[in-house]
C-alpha cells in the first residue's frame, strides 16, 4: 500500500498505518466469512449424502412390504428421513446465519473503535491548535 501512495505522491495518507489496519481487518472479515460458508456448505452435503442414502434405504422397505402396517411403516421411514433433512439444513443455516452476525459485529465493533480513536485524535489535535 505504501508503494501506491508514494506513486500517488500520498505519503502522509499511511503513516498511522490506518489503511493497512482497514485492510487487515477486511481481510480476517472476509476470511471468516469464507469459513463460515466452506462449513455450511461442508453440512450441507453431508447432510444430504446421508438423507439420500436413507432415502434409498427407506424405499427398498417399499418392495418388501406384505402387509398394510409395513407400508405405513415404510411411508413413516421416509417421512422420518425427510424430516430429519430438514432440520440437519435448518441447522446448518441457523449457525451460518449465527456466524454471520459474529463476523459482522465484530467488524462494527473493531470499525466504532477506530472512528472513536480518530475522533479522540481530532479533538486532541483541535485542542492543540487552540492552545497555541
Amino acid at each position: 500500500m505504501n508503494a501506491v501512495f508514494a506513486w500517488w505522491r500520498l505519503s502522509d495518507v499511511n503513516r498511522a498505518g490506518t489503511v493497512d489496519g482497514q485492510f487487515k481487518r477486511l481481510q480476517v472479515f472476509t476470511s471468516d466469512l469464507q469459513k463460515a460458508y466452506g462449513d455450511t456448505y461442508g453440512a450441507q452435503v453431508s447432510a444430504l449424502l446421508g438423507a439420500n442414502e436413507r432415502i434409498g434405504r427407506s424405499l427398498l422397505e417399499f418392495v418388501q412390504c406384505r402387509q398394510p402396517q409395513d407400508l405405513i411403516a415404510a411411508e413413516s421411514n421416509v417421512v422420518a428421513v425427510v424430516l430429519k433433512e430438514a432440520s440437519l439444513q435448518t441447522k446448518a443455516w441457523l449457525e451460518l446465519s449465527e456466524k454471520i452476525q459474529q463476523c459482522c459485529a465484530t467488524m462494527a465493533r473493531e470499525t466504532a473503535g477506530e472512528i472513536r480513536k480518530h475522533a479522540n485524535t481530532g479533538t486532541d489535535v483541535e485542542r492543540n491548535v487552540k492552545g497555541s
